[in-house]
């Protein structure tokens, strides 16, 4: 493709994006759910006025680079380690069933083991921005129903970047025949390394801060090119992403995410860092973010879903059952009253951006085909939306409850 026509492409794709991402920011929906639909409406589904091709895929690989970097600056380790019984039971509860439904439906469908396992881990996924705009708007983000909401959305994030990991080490292994536990012990292992190694960093920038940012952030004020904290974070996550997937052998999303996570704002100064993270976001969520959903909407192709259209409902009904029985099980047992419970479960159902990130590495990687990719993509689309429209009765009677007490 010419480069004239890759500008003409994403000029197509940046206005169709912003338009409907903005319609649905203002009736109350998630904008992701408008930029999905856009790709949907001009791609090859309806107008074919992008076509998915090479260049695409490219863009649409930086662009996972940079939502997965800012996935991981906007989390704090401490907040992860520290996170309470009560998180840990409903996160772990609302993430293993969907994942175990979704893989028994999946294999007695006569999918592979290991596209079985994927579709069980998209369906098992729970999207953290949604479920902060939900609680954001009725001021209970920080109360105890709105923390636990949000950490275990993360911990289920992070279980899902784990389970994708031994999916990959898994295809690479050729076990979609059959189960090889020596081949799953080592890719556990090497994922328990990697993790571990960056949490064991986090802990040593942690213990070393009355001494090591004193010494660090002035060597980084005297250079004298522009934005060189902003280069020097781009190239330490482009180390860190690339040993993951050359030495330990994990996708480079993972290494990317998890480098995110460690970047100690005190060793660049917290002015640094804060700039830094201003310029992340803006290219993220001006160009990256609208243009990647896009990008998943072009890739859709509405006639395969309609030719599976009982594999389709048959995966929706187990994706949204499991997830909203899971978060009420686990909210019942962590102590929530019904409908606080019902209110996370419905919270906890929304897939939006990990869901899609990684049904488009596994689409990529040969995981899963355009058919099994496409219903995937359709499932979180819905789900995104039923997330704040089925939650918000519920949150208004909770917020009602604390404002009267």
């Amino acid at each position: 493709m010419s480069t004239e026509q890759l500008f003409v492409n994403v000029v197509i794709i940046l206005v169709a994006a912003r338009l409907l991402g903005e319609v649905f920011q203002r009736i109350g929906l998630p904008s992701v759910v408008g930029e999905l639909l856009a790709g949907i409406i001009i791609g090859p589904s309806i107008l074919s006025l992008v076509k998915p091709d090479e260049s695409l895929t490219v863009l649409s690989d930086l662009a996972v680079f940079f939502l997965m970097f800012l996935s991981g600056l906007e989390m704090d380790p401490r907040e992860i380690r520290k996170a309470g019984i009560s998180a840990g039971i409903l996160s772990i509860i609302a993430f293993s069933l969907p994942l175990i439904s979704g893989f028994g439906v999946s294999y007695l469908l006569g999918l592979t083991l290991v596209q079985s396992l994927f579709m069980g881990l998209l369906l098992s996924i729970t999207a953290v921005p949604v479920s902060a705009i939900v609680l954001m708007e009725f001021g209970i983000l920080k109360s105890r129903l709105g923390t636990t909401v949000i950490t275990a959305a993360v911990i289920n994030d992070i279980l899902s970047l784990i389970v994708l990991s031994v999916i990959f080490q898994l295809n690479q292994s050729g076990a979609s025949a059959e189960i090889h536990f020596d081949q799953i012990i080592d890719s556990l292992l090497k994922i328990g390394a990697f993790i571990g190694g960056i949490f064991l960093v986090d802990i040593l920038f942690r213990k070393t801060s009355h001494w090591l940012p004193k010494r660090v952030a002035p060597l980084i004020e005297k250079l004298q090119t522009k934005e060189a904290a902003f280069g020097i974070l781009l190239i330490t996550t482009i180390v860190v992403s690339l040993i993951a997937q050359t030495i330990i052998g994990l996708h480079f999303i993972i290494g990317t995410f998890f480098s995110g996570l460690i970047v100690y704002k005190e060793i660049i100064r917290k002015q640094n860092f804060e700039r830094v993270y201003g310029i992340i976001s803006a290219i993220t969520f001006g160009f990256f973010a609208p243009i990647f959903f896009a990008i998943i909407g072009i890739n859709i192709q509405i006639e395969l879903i309609v030719k599976s259209i009982p594999i389709f409902i048959l995966l929706m009904a187990v994706a949204v059952l499991s997830k909203v029985g899971g978060g009420y099980i686990g909210s019942r047992l962590s102590g929530f009253s019904k409908d606080e419970s019902l209110a996370i479960a419905y919270l906890m159902n929304g897939r939006g951006m990990v869901e899609l990130v990684i049904a488009s590495i596994g689409f990529a990687a040969g995981l899963i085909d355009l058919t099994l990719f496409s219903i995937a993509v359709v499932i979180g689309f819905i789900t995104t939306i039923m997330a704040p429209v089925f939650s918000r009765p519920y949150v208004t009677k909770v917020r009602s409850k604390v404002l009267t007490k």
